[in-house]
This record gives structure tokens, C-alpha cells and sequence, in this order.
């Protein structure tokens, strides 16, 4: 049995062109090689889709779809910077985020 490579948790959404025209669509995890999307559009395997983000534009083959989900190879496969994009790779500790209610106002 063969493993995919680690894929990254996200929230993305994207508008994609598919054989039955526009869909809105989200994804839910990314990797270099592929993603797995919620969408409304009726995917099957096999199918081509087509989306942009921040002038990239990717294409994908649907491996499979099931309940409104499916799971996408990308074709070519992602760079790196592509994958940061679409995970919103934040830097820092996710703990250490600044909230304005744990503040005091000085005076």
C-alpha cells in the first residue's frame, strides 16, 4: 500500500470551471500533488476542473466524488510558494495571536 503525502488543513474558497460550467467550490485540504474540495457541483471521476487564485492557475483531474466532496491530482503538480498560498500558512505561534479583549486601556 502506497501513503499520499502529507496534505494541509485550509478553508479556501475558489470559484472552478467544470464540465457543467461555474461552481463555487472549497478547499478543504492541499498538498503539492492534490487537494479534497466540498463542492455542489455533480463531479465524477474523471472529470477536468479548472481554478484560478492570485493569477495562479491550476487544473485538476477528479480521482473520485462522493456527498459533495471530492478528491482532485493536480496537473502539473503545485510549487511550494502555491501550496503556502492556498493554506494560508501563517508564521508565528498560533497561540500567540493578538486580541484586543485581553488588553487594558491606557491612559
Amino acid at each position: 500500500m502506497q501513503y499520499r503525502p502529507h496534505r494541509y488543513r485550509t478553508e479556501f474558497p475558489t470559484t472552478m470551471k467544470t464540465p457543467f460550467g461555474p461552481s463555487e467550490a472549497v478547499i478543504n485540504d492541499v498538498n503539492e500533488t492534490g487537494a479534497l474540495m466540498k463542492t455542489s457541483a455533480p463531479l465524477a471521476r474523471g472529470h477536468k476542473i479548472e481554478f484560478t487564485f492570485l493569477n495562479n492557475k491550476v487544473t485538476g483531474i477528479v480521482q473520485w466524488a462522493a456527498d459533495g466532496r471530492c478528491g482532485v491530482t493536480f496537473r502539473p503538480h503545485l510549487t511550494i510558494t502555491q501550496v503556502d498560498s492556498l493554506r494560508y500558512k501563517q508564521s508565528g505561534h498560533r497561540s500567540m495571536r493578538h486580541r484586543s479583549t485581553s488588553y487594558v486601556e491606557m491612559r
